[in-house]
């Protein structure tokens, strides 16, 4: 088993009972207790979960009551959907070429979209302001990792406001947007203004801007409107989007990829 399948089955795992012990994830995933030690600690250190003798328990996480509509915080989105989003960026991760420039967005999406990125190339430069992405790709020497800079945002760790000027003079072969809301009418929406500015230069500066969204951001609007439609090069999704969405998204000519 490999070790994102791993981190799935324990916050499976975790949602389902509320608790994990470690004796249990060794027998279930027929790995030694380091193994199941150092991904209880990984996924600690990732913000998804609390490790305590023995195993591991939910953080106790929620909505912000400062943010229009309700924001949902990473530790929540990071522990939803999560076989579908490896699906969508193992797919999404299949349109990069070696040596290409790559840019990433905040977000759990993201977040996996590095993971697979990490694994599999040799040779890439990505463009974040993601202190989480950048942990994960600083695993492979092989890719180079150009932060924005900015203020750190201690809810998402990501680095926000108008120091990101860096990115005016690099050219991005593909953006990877994660969104929190896809509509046919609006088209692509998101959650936070602090973040919404970079996500925006990062796709001005993309040949490319592919869209990551699980099925059930769609026929939903944030608060910011990000881009419409006809901006966005390829949209990638699970199998869970209603054959009415489908539809309504095809006939707005953007490519589709259903996972």
């Amino acid at each position: 088993m490999l070790a994102k399948q791993r981190y799935n089955k324990i916050m499976e795992l975790l949602d389902k009972d509320g608790i994990v012990h470690t004796a249990e994830l060794v027998k279930l995933m027929n790995v030694s207790s380091e193994t199941i030690r150092k991904d209880l600690e990984y996924l600690d250190n990732q913000g998804r979960l609390s490790r305590v003798h023995g195993g591991a328990v939910p953080l106790e996480t929620g909505k912000s009551p400062d943010i229009p509509g309700g924001y949902i915080s990473f530790q929540i989105r990071n522990s939803q959907n999560l076989e579908q989003k490896a699906a969508i960026t193992a797919r999404a991760a299949a349109l990069v070429g070696e040596g290409q420039v790559i840019a990433l967005d905040y977000g759990s999406t993201s977040q996996m979209m590095a993971l697979e990125l990490r694994e599999r190339f040799r040779n890439l430069s990505v463009v974040t302001n993601s202190i989480q992405n950048a942990l994960i790709l600083a695993e492979n020497p092989g890719i180079t990792i150009i932060l924005t800079g900015g203020i750190l945002n201690r809810d998402e760790y990501t680095l926000v406001n108008d120091f990101s000027s860096t990115l005016e003079s690099i050219h991005i072969d593909i953006m990877f947007m994660t969104v929190t809301g896809i509509d046919p009418a609006i088209g692509c929406t998101d959650q936070r203004l602090s973040e919404i500015r970079i996500q925006n230069q990062m796709h001005r500066c993309a040949s490319r801007t592919i869209v990551l969204a699980d099925s059930s951001k769609f026929g939903k609007a944030s608060l910011l409107k990000i881009c419409p439609f006809d901006e966005v090069d390829t949209i990638v999704t699970d199998s869970g989007i209603s054959p009415e969405l489908e539809s309504r998204i095809r006939e707005t000519g953007a490519n589709l990829i259903i996972t």
